[in-house]
């Protein structure tokens, strides 16, 4: 039994989308809310499917109201989702195909990143392997304050087909979760006992000429040359964060 996972909050604009490549084919979609104040919950009751289990819970961070809705999944095996991804078609024949004949606990996933409606595929930002597929006693995601991964319990193989992520609509929308995520690894960074050198000042800004010249970042034409400087910029604005936590600490 196959069970796809996802949490979500506020997330009207890519529900359906992600849910209508989920449903025909996999046995149950849990679906773990944050008390959403959009249509979120009204679009997934429009389905009218008891494959779609829905339950509202107060926000426990990323890892950890993922590990909720995994631990309610029925399925032996999970595929976890997030709202602005897609399961292609070729992706999801590859992971039929597994049925009663996967060799790993767990899989690789390649993920093709969509800025502002457009591919990024150079600049190193493809093929970003994700580990979303998993045997439900072998995996749990690792509860980190941002950029949570599943931690499995033996070695993950790669499956071929990519699923697609829908991740920033708007330039306007990446500066916004800029903020939000920035702010969380920083504070991560402090607490695992990392400083702010000043060499790295001069390290990021190289970052953004690898990305555009060595990784060819600049074949993505526009908007993807816009990311690849913002991720660059991003860096750095995490790191001046760190600094301002570390004098925020020591006085």
């Amino acid at each position: 039994m196959l069970s796809a996972v996802l949490i979500t909050k506020n997330e009207e604009h890519n529900i359906k989308n992600c849910v209508d490549h989920l449903i025909e084919w996999v046995d149950e979609i849990v679906v773990y809310d944050s008390f959403s104040n959009d249509r979120t919950i009204s679009l997934l009751e429009e389905y009218g499917s008891p494959k779609i289990k829905v339950r509202q819970v107060e926000w426990q961070g990323f890892a950890r109201t993922k590990n909720m809705a995994v631990e309610a999944a029925e399925g032996d095996w999970i595929l976890s989702v997030d709202a602005d991804e897609i399961i292609t078609a070729e992706l999801r024949d590859e992971i039929l195909q597994l049925a009663g004949k996967a060799e790993h606990a767990g899989y690789l996933i390649p993920r093709l990143l969509f800025f502002c409606g457009r591919p990024v595929r150079y600049g190193g930002s493809y093929p970003d392997y994700q580990l979303r597929l998993f045997r439900k006693d072998a995996g749990r995601f690792e509860e980190t304050p941002v950029h949570e991964y599943v931690k499995l319990s033996d070695s993950p193989g790669r499956l071929k087909n990519h699923m697609l992520h829908y991740s920033y609509r708007t330039m306007f929308d990446y500066w916004a979760r800029l903020n939000r995520y920035t702010e969380l690894d920083a504070e991560k960074k402090f607490k695992q006992g990392k400083r702010f050198r000043f060499y790295r000042v001069f390290v990021l800004q190289l970052e953004i000429v690898k990305r555009l010249f060595f990784r060819l970042g600049i074949l993505d034409g526009f908007p993807g040359i816009f990311y690849h400087i913002f991720s660059a910029v991003s860096s750095l604005v995490k790191y001046a964060k760190l600094w301002e936590y570390q004098q925020t600490k020591n006085t």
